[in-house]
Formats: structure tokens, C-alpha cells, sequence
């Protein structure tokens, strides 16, 4: 887990990364403190980038893929950040040449996370001691609700291009979907493949995805922009990722800040709320307004028929007038709270937009270290500002070696780039 901040005016971004990472071995987590997140694409451009998430791709280190794409063509420019990322994504998909195998793999692991919490509540029924019968109800109707909410994602493979993939895919999928308890419940097993199938066709990320975060300036660009993914891997050699987000700093539109990975204590910050309190909150007025409407109805109404009927209309007045209320609370929180932070940030210099960064990344590591979750923030916070005149300028950063004994490192940054000058590319 980690804590990310992109802050971006006209003049700069501002990218924050913690360095904690967490490991699960054997049901057991370590955390370690050490873990780049934060990188320059460019030696010589200014264009940066950010993971969060998964640490890897297909089987290979962030660290690794995004330093190999900077080392193998130095010189690379492109007119536009959304140029650059565009460009990155078909790296990820052709500096190694995976075989068939991995992407079954990945197809699988898709398969599974989408299982998952069906597979939890099957559990959780097991314990109940509900029967049979009612162990299936209960089950179909979580499963219909999973399909229903991944038939509304557009399609990543169409059905077609599914079935082209052809029988070791299928099998692996529908092997995930069959093995173990759905035996002993045939019926729930036509389900459960649409449903493993599904995982794989549409665009929605795995709970194991990778984020990947795309920041500065293009060749021909005087402004910066932002531009983040969610990214899950190749299947069929394709890249199956989700445009997560995306900025595009305008004269009129000045800019934003933009947390990544644990939001929460970036938005109590920004708000002065806590977006869980704020959802609960959200369900306990309207459960308490959709009450007392009633309860006002039924001391007029003496016939329990009569308000029966009532109900529908009661129920619609209430959503009309909790959704009119709580659409005015975000206002407010919005024009009183977060506005006047993003106004300021917009005219930060270079210096203080690195230090705002810095500070809401802090904000959540020590909310972790105080409190009785897990530390998964945490550790020295890399600090790097983009802008078009000075480039990408680290402001913060850590190193596992000390670079006074390590001339031969510092020395050799910029031999890729020499090497491509030298060769009149």
C-alpha cells in the first residue's frame, strides 16, 4: 500500500511518493521502507511517473520496466504527455516477449479475484448453517448482482475476440469456476463461468491492478498535464488497463490536486470529513428523514392500508429531498473547505507546491503510525517537481547507497544519452 499526492498548477506538477510496501508471506505481512515509487521517464525531458498498487508487471518490477523504457531510446520526445503515456503503454506490451502462458495466468488470477468474494460468502453461509436450498438462493443472487454490475463495463475483449483466444484460456478460466465447493452446486456453475469470463472481458481493474501515473510537459506543451491508469496486465497480447484519470492544464482550467492509492486523509484534509464517515452519515440521515416522513404519515392516516399505498410516494419525496440536501453539502464542502486550498495551491511557487506535496503524504503516514492499522505508509517521501523550463528536479529523494562512494554511478547518469549524441541520432 501507499500514499501518492500529484499537486499541478500552471507552472509545475509536484509528485509525492511514501516508500512503504507491504508483503504478504504465507497469510503474514512485512512492510519495508525502502521501495522507489517515483520516477523520471527522461533523462533530459520533463516527464515523471508514479506506481501504486501492485509492485509489478507481469512478473517484473516497476523499477525495472519503467527504467528500461528511459534507458532504451534516451533521446525520446514526444508533443504531449498523453503522447508519452501512450507510448509507454505499447512499451509494456513489447520490450519482452511473454509467452502464451503468462497471460493465461493473468486471465486466471482475474478469474479468481472476481470469485473471491462470492467464494467468502459461500463461507460465511457454510457457518450460518443455511440449507441447501438456501445456501443456492443466497449465492445466485450475489453472483446475478457481480454480473449485473460487470455487464455495465465496457467490453476489453468483445465475445468474438474471446472465443478466438481459443481452449487453453477457456479451460484455465473455467477451471477456476468449477474447482472445489461449486461441485457440490452444480447448478451455480453456468453462473459462475459467466462470471470468470466476464472478469476477463471487461474493463474493469482486478483488486491487484498496478496504478501508474503519467506527469509533465510535451515537447509542445506550455502547460503541464496529468494522466493515470489502472493496469492489470496482457491478455491476448493486449494491455488491459483503464484510463483512471486525466488532466489537462488550460489557461482557464489552472490546475488540481490530485491524491492516489490511500486517499482518505488527503480528502478529511480537503473536506473536513472522512469519506467513510461521510458515506455512513449519508445512510443514517436518509434512513432517519425516510422515518420520521413516515412515522408524521402514519399520525394522519389511521388506515394501514391507505399508507401502504402512500409509501411509494413518501419514499420518492424523501430521496428528492435527501438527494436536494446532500448535493448542497458537498457544495458547501466543496466552496468552504477544499476550494480555497486549490486556489492557493494555483499560485504556489515551485518551493512550496513541493513542500504542499510533501506535507499531505506526511498527513497519512502519520495517521498510519499512530493508529492501531496496519503501517502501510511510511518510510522517506521522494519529492520531485516537473516544470517546463527547469525539467524534472528531484527535491527529495532517497538512495540504498551513498552516492560520494559512488562516483562511477553519478558520473555514468547521462551515458545513454551521450552514447545516442555521439551517434548523431
Amino acid at each position: 500500500m501507499t500514499a501518492e499526492i500529484a499537486v499541478i498548477n500552471k507552472s509545475a506538477v509536484a509528485l509525492a511518493a511514501d516508500s512503504k510496501v507491504t508483503l504478504s508471506i504465507e497469510g503474514r505481512q512485512k512492510t519495508y521502507d525502502t521501495v522507489n515509487k517515483l520516477f523520471s521517464l527522461s533523462k533530459t525531458e520533463p516527464v515523471g511517473a508514479m506506481i501504486y498498487g501492485n509492485a509489478e508487471f507481469m512478473g517484473f518490477p516497476w523499477e525495472t520496466v519503467l527504467k528500461e523504457y528511459r534507458r532504451r531510446n534516451p533521446r525520446k520526445k514526444f508533443d504531449t504527455i498523453f503522447a508519452w503515456a501512450d507510448d509507454l503503454l505499447s512499451f509494456l506490451t513489447t520490450f519482452f516477449n511473454f509467452p502464451p502462458s503468462d497471460s493465461i495466468d493473468l486471465a486466471k488470477r482475474l478469474a479468481q479475484s472476481a470469485l473471491a468474494e462470492v467464494v467468502s460468502r459461500y463461507f460465511e453461509f457454510s457457518r450460518a448453517n443455511l440449507s441447501d436450498e438456501d445456501t443456492i438462493e443466497q449465492l445466485e443472487a450475489e453472483i446475478d448482482l457481480h454480473i449485473s454490475d460487470l455487464e455495465t463495463y465496457p467490453d476489453f475483449l468483445t465475445e468474438e475476440e474471446w472465443i478466438k483466444l481459443g481452449a487453453d484460456y477457456h479451460d484455465a478460466v473455467e477451471q477456476v469456476a468449477t474447482a472445489g465447493w461449486p461441485q457440490q452446486h452444480a447448478a451455480l456453475i453456468p453462473e459462475l463461468k459467466q462470471l470468470a469470463v466476464l472478469a476477463v472481458r471487461k474493463s474493469r481493474p482486478s483488486p491487484a491492478h498496478s496504478g501508474l501515473v503519467v506527469a509533465g510537459f510535451g515537447e509542445k506543451e506550455l502547460l503541464p498535464s496529468l494522466i493515470c491508469f489502472d493496469v492489470d496486465g496482457i491478455i491476448g497480447g493486449r494491455l488491459k488497463h483503464v484510463v483512471s484519470g486525466r488532466i489537462d492544464v488550460t489557461r482557464k482550467n489552472q490546475g488540481a490536486i490530485v491524491p492516489f492509492a490511500q486517499t482518505d486523509m488527503v480528502h478529511r484534509f480537503m473536506e473536513g470529513i472522512d469519506p467513510d464517515y461521510a458515506v455512513q452519515l449519508q445512510d443514517n440521515i436518509h434512513a432517519l428523514l425516510l422515518k420520521n416522513t413516515i412515522d408524521v404519515a402514519s399520525a394522519f392516516v389511521t388506515d394501514h392500508e391507505q399508507l401502504e399505498a402512500m409509501l411509494p410516494a413518501l419514499e420518492t419525496a424523501t430521496d428528492a429531498a435527501f438527494d436536494a440536501f446532500w448535493e448542497a453539502d458537498k457544495t458547501t464542502r466543496k466552496e468552504r473547505f477544499a476550494q480555497p486550498i486549490i486556489d492557493m495551491a494555483m499560485s504556489l511557487p515551485k518551493d512550496e507546491l513541493a513542500n504542499l506535496a510533501e506535507s499531505l503524504v506526511s498527513l497519512t503516514s502519520l495517521q498510519r503510525r499512530v493508529s492501531r492499522e496496519i503501517e502501510t505508509v511510511g518510510g522517506a517521501i521522494d519529492v520531485a517537481v516537473i516544470s517546463k523550463g527547469d525539467g524534472f528536479v528531484w527535491v527529495k529523494r532517497k538512495h540504498y547507497f551513498n552516492p560520494d562512494r559512488n562516483l562511477r554511478f553519478v558520473n555514468g547518469y547521462f551515458s545513454e544519452y551521450a552514447a545516442a549524441n555521439s551517434d548523431g541520432e
